[in-house]
């Protein structure tokens, strides 16, 4: 849908003024379910979504470390080749909510994390991968444009627990895109 707003002035000594299209805005009024949080939503479809993390949350700030070398530093994140880049910043990422493509993401990224760091099992670090699984950016898309870290596992739960968040309450369904921000 489009919202617009028509502007009308006048006056009785001046000559009317009218811009019918003043402003407008994209909207898009769904029913998707669980998918975007609520069953039922309107979003601006034009509006600039992002996912912000910040290195001084201390709750999250291995992840926002991965996610900023990631995006500014690729050269000191694995897989590691002359003139990577990491999509998120200024290229925008995308959602994937098929489950079995998430984990086809997942895993190759754990295979990666295994591959540079041995087996870590038994230790409280946990595979962190961005782009995210549930992107389509992720590790599967055949562009080595990803990077995985082993960081500590509640920090890596709480990282996920904010991107769904973002998801949710943006609505964000299969395919919007979105940006990941993160602030020092």
């Amino acid at each position: 849908g489009m919202v617009t707003l028509d502007m009308r002035v006048s006056s009785p000594t001046a000559v009317p003024w009218t811009d019918p299209v003043m402003a407008y805005s994209s909207v898009r009024f769904d029913y998707t379910g669980r998918a975007a949080g609520k069953h039922k939503g309107t979003v601006f479809t034009e509006a600039r979504v992002e996912l912000v993390m910040s290195l001084k949350d201390p709750s999250v700030d291995q992840s926002a470390r991965h996610i900023l070398d990631a995006q500014q530093l690729p050269e000191r994140t694995f897989p590691s080749w002359a003139g990577k880049t990491v999509p998120g910043s200024t290229e925008p990422l995308h959602r994937r909510i098929n489950k079995t493509k998430q984990d086809e993401n997942r895993d190759k990224s754990i295979r990666e994390c295994r591959e540079v760091w041995g087996d870590y099992s038994g230790t409280p670090l946990e595979c962190d991968e961005y782009p995210f699984a549930s992107t389509y950016e992720g590790s599967t898309k055949g562009d080595n444009r990803f990077s995985v870290r082993l960081i500590d596992g509640g920090d890596n739960g709480r990282g996920g627990l904010l991107i769904q968040k973002v998801y949710e309450e943006n609505r964000i369904l299969d395919g919007d895109p979105f940006y990941v921000k993160i602030n020092p």
